[in-house]
């Protein structure tokens, strides 16, 4: 049997939704749920300065600077010395000086070439037992480092034992890229270095140094910014046989610009005329330039003046006698 409403009952059922007597949906029951969530402050600049790219050259670099460095202390102490390194770290300076110890000895070397600087750090510990062996001790003990400064002889002491570093640190450095190392200057406080910012990143190799029974450390630390200019260098290890196809490139690549062939010209005066002034010369006419015959003259080369010297005869030929470099 079919089940059709009446025109009455359909009335009564609009009626009923429009006025709101029929529910049309059921109840719906919302529970709210509280969750409470911990919010943390997050320095997105710091995190972006300290996720820095690792430049594999460095390792290759002090690794050669560990093997040279422990002969050349070795002959400097006149005692067997073992050196290793650790991993290189990225972190901030400012993070960096808190672990250091006082006093400690920083010394900035100024890098030529590769336009910036290094700090060397001594472990103190390791510095008077440097000294100790130098100044004619047999043997090498424990020195008490507290409240102690280095002296002025000490300090010159300090001075050789830096160059003999950045002596070893430019032939470590010579395959990658040639770089020249000078002393500049020595703290014993991490604060009196100002010349980089605690927030900078920075990039941190360790070595340890074993001489006899005593084991200390020796830290070079080097701003990401200065390292940032020579990247491209840095990116990829170097081989010997890229190092000796360079080098050979770059001598093919020295001879062909000595081949390179340029337009030389002494110019022994000059003069400005009219265009009428030059079609009515006739054999016999006199140009008169702006110089006399004693004066000196230019020598251009690819039309640039480029030396300045005097007329005169080599071996029968006419010649100029140099006599200033005026483009160097």
């Amino acid at each position: 049997m079919e089940q059709i409403l009446s025109q009455e009952e359909i009335d009564a059922l609009l009626k009923g939704i429009s006025e709101g007597e029929i529910e049309t949906q059921p109840e719906e029951i919302l529970v709210e749920e509280q969750v409470e969530i911990a919010a943390e402050s997050f320095d997105y600049i710091r995190y972006t300065r300290g996720k820095k790219e690792r430049l594999p050259s460095l390792d290759f670099i002090y690794d050669r600077f560990s093997k040279s460095f422990r002969q050349a202390l070795s002959l400097f102490v006149e005692q067997e010395v073992e050196i290793g390194f650790a991993p290189i770290e990225y972190l901030e300076y400012g993070e960096f000086t808190k672990t250091l110890p006082l006093p400690t000895n920083m010394n900035v070397v100024v890098t030529e070439g590769l336009k910036g600087f290094f700090i060397i750090i001594f472990d103190a510990k390791l510095i008077f037992s440097v000294l100790e062996t130098i100044f004619g001790s047999s043997s090498v003990s424990k020195q008490k480092v507290e409240g102690r400064e280095f002296t002025k002889i000490e300090f010159n002491v300090i001075k050789k034992l830096i160059d003999l570093v950045s002596a070893e640190m430019e032939k470590a450095w010579n395959p990658v890229y040639e770089i020249t190392c000078r002393y500049s200057r020595s703290e014993i406080n991490p604060n009196y270095i100002t010349m980089i910012s605690k927030e900078e990143t920075v990039s941190l190799c360790e070595f340890t140094i074993e001489i006899g029974d005593i084991k200390g450390w020796m830290k070079v630390c080097v701003p990401y910014g200065i390292l940032e200019t020579i990247k491209s260098y840095l990116i990829s290890t170097p081989s010997r046989e890229d190092t000796e196809m360079r080098e050979k490139w770059l001598m093919a690549l020295k001879e062909r610009v000595y081949e390179i062939p340029l337009d030389v010209r002494a110019i022994l005066g000059r003069r400005k005329m009219a265009l009428q002034d030059f079609l009515s010369m006739a054999n016999g006419s006199v140009i008169v330039i702006d110089r006399y015959v004693d004066d000196p003259v230019e020598v251009e080369i690819e039309k640039k003046d480029q030396i300045r010297g005097r007329l005169g005869v080599y071996k029968g030929n006419k010649a100029v006698k140099v006599e200033e470099i005026l483009c160097q």
